[in-house]
């Protein structure tokens, strides 16, 4: 991408790295000529066109040169700061004057040595953002006595850790602090740089930023077509196409440490150990999806018949023929409105319950006072598919607790001899005695949207996902339930 300089008064020295879509203008300003090259084509590749200002000292030059970032933008055209370092200090002063913010819709600054009063207050169309690290921060405050400002004073005051996990901080404008992160841990060629901190605040900035510029993203449409080629139409090009091209894309199936980092490493992966490798029982439904800046969080109930080997999921176990109920949750983040990285969590140890290979009353020797081991197998996928907090339900949480108190009780009374212990199958069927026989179908059909496209000849054209009629899907929902169940009754008698 090529750099020129822009024919604006007083930026000069300034380069404006044009995308060639819009005059979606991003400045982008640090200290020195030179900046990470990697962050300003992150903002290219978001659709921006970015204009890099060094600070060069400050002063009144650089102020001239600040104010020249919005010549030459159009009616209705505004322009947004992300500023790093000893220049962000310099914009949060700047920009805090409602004259100076003219046309500015958003304003980041990334580790300011020197930050405002924190009950200071930008202007209400003004949306900033201020990353902290390190341990400690100066603050400029302003006294104020009978309406009058007195002199100006900076006082370095600790860096304390921030609310809940996110460690925000309470001040007038939003900011952040991020644990054991020193400043400098957003830039790639830094040797302060922290992939996690910086991964954490892009998703941050980049909210921020769209929501300054009034920028939607549609973030669920790449991912759609990712999940129809890999699941339905077991299309390694409509699985692929999906992924970053300019990075390299990663995949972590976390149970079982499956996937890979790179689009070849995906490509074998998915040829290799997924595609064609779902059961032909497998269903899907979505049960929630949340969409963040860069995110898209799935969480999905699949159920299927353990009829062949599932290597993502069961590697190197034979087909059992049990039923597994299981709840998946996906969290995928995007980049330039593409799949960059996929981790994907569910409960191992309630699939090897399932399919046999883990029995909960097999505890080791060694484990003292432990009769059980504390997991459960399908009534846990089935009690979120059910859970409705609005209809009066049997109390289900919490039952293993329940137990493990009332057994702790009885040892202390020199009763444990005399009580007979709870079976696994005990709490399965006390846990889903309240469940409905369900009437709807419980997903998509993985195989008959695979066998919908080869009958059509050809699945990498087909735009519509292949669908049930509503009298065949209740009855396979309905068979399903009647084979679990029977499952149930089986493992209730000691048949495991």
């Amino acid at each position: 991408m090529a750099a020129i300089s822009i024919n604006a008064p007083g930026l000069s020295s300034g380069l404006l790295y044009n995308n060639g879509s819009n005059n979606a203008r991003l400045c982008v300003t640090a200290e020195t000529s030179e900046f990470d090259a990697e962050t300003i084509k992150n903002w290219q590749d978001e659709g921006f066109d970015v204009v890099y200002l060094p600070l060069d000292g400050g002063g009144k030059d650089y102020e001239s040169r600040l104010k020249s970032v919005k010549e030459g933008l159009g009616v209705g055209e505004n322009y947004g700061v992300v500023a790093f370092g000893e220049a962000a200090n310099y914009c949060l002063d700047y920009y805090l004057k409602p004259m100076n913010a003219s046309r500015l819709c958003t304003l980041v600054a990334y580790y300011p040595s020197n930050i405002p009063d924190t009950r200071s207050r930008f202007p209400l169309s003004l949306p900033v953002l201020v990353h902290l690290a390190g341990d400690s921060v100066d603050v400029t405050t302003i006294p104020t006595a009978l309406g009058l400002q007195g002199k100006k004073s900076r006082k370095t005051r600790p860096i304390n850790p921030g609310i809940g996990t996110g460690e925000r901080l309470q001040l007038g404008y939003p900011a952040f602090t991020y644990n054991n992160a020193q400043p400098g841990f957003a830039e790639h060629d830094m040797e302060e740089y922290d992939h996690l901190a910086a991964d954490l605040a892009w998703s941050r900035t980049i909210k921020v930023v769209r929501k300054g510029f009034s920028r939607e993203a549609d973030l669920e449409r790449k991912w759609e077509e990712h999940q129809e080629g890999k699941y339905f139409a077991s299309n390694i090009s409509k699985t692929m196409d999906a992924y970053v091209s300019h990075k390299s894309p990663s995949v972590t199936y976390v149970s079982t440490l499956s996937g890979g980092i790179g689009t070849q490493a995906l490509r074998r992966f998915y040829e290799h150990h997924f595609l064609g490798k779902l059961p032909p029982s497998m269903r899907i439904r979505l049960l929630s999806r949340t969409i963040g800046s860069d995110r898209v969080v799935d969480e999905l109930y699949v159920s299927f018949e353990h009829s062949q080997e599932v290597p993502w999921m069961l590697p190197g176990v034979p087909p059992t023929g049990k039923r597994v109920e299981i709840v998946l949750v996906s969290i995928v983040s995007l980049r330039a409105g593409r799949l960059y990285s996929e981790h994907t969590y569910w409960d191992q140890a309630s699939v090897l319950v399932q399919v046999g290979l883990l029995d909960p009353k097999m505890v080791p020797q060694s484990a003292q006072g432990v009769d059980r081991l504390p997991v459960v197998g399908r009534e846990a996928a089935r009690r979120v598919l059910h859970e409705d907090p609005e209809v009066e339900q049997e109390d289900y949480h919490n039952r293993l607790i329940r137990r493990a108190n009332a057994r702790a009780r009885k040892n202390k009374s020199s009763q444990a001899s005399q009580a007979g212990d709870e079976s696994a199958a005990e709490l399965k069927s006390e846990a889903e005695a309240s469940l409905p026989i369900r009437q709807q179908t419980n997903g998509k059909s993985v195989q008959e949207t695979r066998e919908n496209n080869e009958s059509h000849g050809n699945g990498d054209d087909d735009d519509g996902a292949a669908t049930e009629t509503e009298s065949t899907a209740k009855s396979k929902s309905d068979a399903a339930d009647r084979t679990a169940y029977v499952e149930d009754a089986a493992d209730e008698n000691g048949h495991s």
